[in-house]
Formats: C-alpha cells, sequence, structure tokens
C-alpha cells in the first residue's frame, strides 16, 4: 500500500476535510473549555456572558464543519478550494485581530472570558470568511457554466449552419450531378454501345451512379437526423409500411413479399421514419441471392411498443459483420453502407430499438420497436420544436 506522501496531505482535494477538521477542532476547544471550567468549580460557567457565547458560537461550529461536508458534495471544481481556504483564514484573523484589540483598549476579569471571547472572534471569523469564500466560489461555477453553455450553443447553432450547407451542396450539386451521369449512362447503353463490353461498362457506371445516389440520400438524412430540433408525432406506421413494399416491389422487380400489416398502428416518430424501413426492406432484397427474394413483414403491436419485424430469405450476414452492424463505416467494405447505421440513429432517436434477431443461411431477421402513440391528435409532443426536414 502506498503511504500517503506531503503532496497527498497538501493537495486541495483534502481542503474539505481539513474543514471538517477545524469544525471539530473548535468543538473539542468548547468543550475542553466547559470541562476545565467545571473541573474548577468556576462560577463563570453559568455566568450570562459564557453562556451567550457558547450559544452564538455553536451553529457558527457546526456551520464551519458542514461547510466542509458541502463542499465534498456539490459539483464544485477543487481548484476553487484553495481560494475558499484564503476566505477562511482571513475571515479568521481580521475578525481576531479586531477582537484583540477590543481585549486590549477594555481589560476583561476573568481570564476565562478572555478565552471564550477569542474562541468566539475566531469560530465567527472563520465561518464568515468559508461562507464569503463558497458563496463567491458558486457565483464563479455558474458563470464559467453559462458562459460554457453560451459556446456550446453558438458552436451548435454554426454546425448547423454548416450542415444545412452540406445539405444544400448534396441535394443541389452532388445529386444532380449523380442524376446527370445516370442519365447519360443509360443513354449510352441504349443508343451508343455496340458490343457486350461496352453494355457492360455502361451499365457498371448506371449501378455506380445509382448507389452514389443511395448513398448522397443516405447522408442527407443523416445530416437532418443530427439536427437538434424535432418533433415527435403520430405516425401510422402500417401506411408507412405499406408504402415502402410498394416501393420495393417497384425498384427491384419481382419480390415475394408477405405482409402481417394491421391497419391504423401508429408509433411517436416523425417523417425519417420512412427511410428506417426502406433501408431494412432494400437490405433484405439487394443482399439476397435467391432466384426470387422472399421478404416478409410482420407488425405486432402493444400497449407501450409497437414491434416491426422483417425477415428474408437471404444468405444471412458474415460473422465478420454482425459486431459492426450498425455502427459507421469508414470504408467502402462493409456491403451494408450508411443504411443500418441510419436506420440505428434514427430508432435510437424515437426512444426505439433496433436488432438482428437472428440470421444463417436461410436467411436474417430484424426486429424494430418503436414507442406506440394513440390515434387521437392530442398524442403529438406540442411542446417540442419543429425541425424544417426537407424529403
Amino acid at each position: 500500500m502506498r503511504r500517503p506522501g506531503v503532496t497527498d496531505i497538501v493537495s486541495a482535494e483534502r481542503i474539505p476535510q481539513y474543514v471538517v477538521g477545524f469544525g471539530v477542532a473548535l468543538t473539542l476547544v468548547v468543550l475542553g473549555e466547559i470541562g476545565l471550567l467545571a473541573a474548577s468549580g468556576s462560577s463563570y460557567l453559568t455566568a450570562g456572558p459564557f453562556l451567550v457565547g457558547l450559544i452564538t458560537v455553536a451553529p457558527i461550529i457546526v456551520g464551519i464543519a458542514y461547510g466542509g461536508y458541502w463542499l465534498d458534495s456539490v459539483p464544485l471544481s477543487p481548484s476553487r478550494y484553495p481560494r475558499i481556504v484564503g476566505w477562511l483564514l482571513g475571515g479568521l484573523f481580521v475578525f481576531l485581530l479586531i477582537n484583540l484589540a477590543l481585549i486590549a483598549v477594555f481589560p476583561t476579569d476573568p481570564f476565562a472570558m478572555v478565552v471564550g471571547w477569542v474562541r468566539w472572534a475566531v469560530a465567527f471569523g472563520a465561518g464568515t470568511g468559508l461562507l464569503i469564500g463558497c458563496i463567491e466560489a458558486r457565483a464563479i461555477e455558474r458563470s464559467l457554466a453559462a458562459e460554457r453553455a453560451a459556446l456550446r450553443a453558438e458552436h451548435a447553432e454554426e454546425q448547423r449552419e454548416y450542415l444545412d450547407y452540406l445539405n444544400s451542396i448534396l441535394r443541389h450539386e452532388v445529386l444532380n450531378t449523380a442524376t446527370i451521369i445516370n442519365g447519360y449512362a443509360s443513354l449510352l447503353r441504349r443508343e451508343a454501345a455496340t458490343t457486350d463490353q461496352h453494355r457492360r461498362w455502361a451499365e457498371i457506371v448506371i449501378d455506380e451512379s445509382e448507389e452514389m445516389s443511395s448513398v448522397i440520400d443516405d447522408v442527407r438524412v443523416l445530416l437532418q437526423s443530427t439536427d437538434g430540433e424535432w418533433r415527435l408525432e403520430a405516425v401510422d406506421v402500417s401506411q408507412v409500411l405499406t408504402d415502402e413494399v410498394r416501393k420495393l416491389e417497384h425498384k427491384w422487380g419481382p419480390v415475394d413479399v408477405v405482409t402481417e400489416i394491421p391497419p391504423n398502428v401508429r408509433v411517436r416518430a416523425d417523417g425519417l421514419v420512412a427511410r428506417v424501413f426502406g433501408n431494412l426492406l432494400s437490405n433484405a432484397v439487394e443482399h439476397n441471392d435467391a432466384a426470387t427474394p422472399r421478404v416478409a413483414v410482420r407488425v405486432d403491436p402493444g400497449p407501450d411498443t409497437v414491434r416491426i419485424e422483417i425477415s428474408d430469405n437471404g444468405p444471412g450476414i458474415p460473422d465478420s459483420e454482425r459486431d459492426a452492424l450498425f455502427e459507421r463505416v469508414e470504408s467502402h467494405g462493409s456491403t451494408h453502407g450508411l443504411g443500418l447505421y441510419l436506420v440505428d440513429r434514427l430508432v435510437n432517436r424515437y426512444g426505439g430499438s433496433v436488432e438482428l434477431v437472428e440470421t444463417g443461411p436461410d436467411g436474417s431477421l430484424f426486429a424494430v420497436e418503436l414507442p406506440a402513440a394513440s390515434a387521437g391528435p392530442d398524442d403529438a409532443s406540442a411542446d417540442s420544436p419543429q425541425s424544417t426536414l426537407e424529403e
């Protein structure tokens, strides 16, 4: 066991203990006075001045001891402790000097009264200094906290403006460029490709431009989801799933879709919840190597949460990808891109959860749980600010 060194003993973090110890020491001094007066049979023990001094000093001593405990229990930086001690010692010495001067000017008898006067001056001065030091330290901490909060708010506003700018660039510049590339590549494949190799190259350009558009779309949604202000409201998840299933069949062609979707099931979410199910459904088909992809969608509404299960008959998810399936992908090595990271981020934003329940050669099953919402209009969080989300 390491023995405490000099640095540990004089550490600012131990100052609260020393303040409590100082209060205990003053208590022992008072008890010693009473014991000595009682042992000597002095009548001063029951004299008015002694009793008045005892009654007035007792709460001060208790306050000093509690002040040490308070310092150790409140969220106050230890860097403030030395200044608080400075106030304590300053109050002690100033008040003691004033009272010593009064004792010299007004001779006091008996000697026990002098001792009690000095003890009272020490306690009163130290207690007053400690109180002033604690008040000042709290005021400084609050001022610094307010300044840090203002800086964070300013930084957040700058970040929001920057993200809005990035979103605008992605929407108007990059996405438009990807659309143009896709259009010209489609035209080349249809009109100018004279060999199978040329058509294959054109198809590669088309596939990559579509992938670029998909990633840009996910990034745009991520930028929107980083906005610190949003409004959760009752969303008809039955209608959302029905629409996403229809889009899935339009985008990927023949897909065997089985659904168990009760009508009018509502969850607490916002307009971006469609991206959760759109990405899960697209993953179920895009990475499916079956001759006819099969996707099953099942909704299980409960009193507090709504569980949505999406399963497929694909090849399953490799072991190497399972642990980091919902994490942000830093490279293009993962076949799931930003999709599942976006799903996880949005679901967490709604206070829900998403998990890979099972996966294997016969397919995968994902489950999303979202907070249930009533069908009435009062369910919307009217007191939360509405963010502007561009679809």
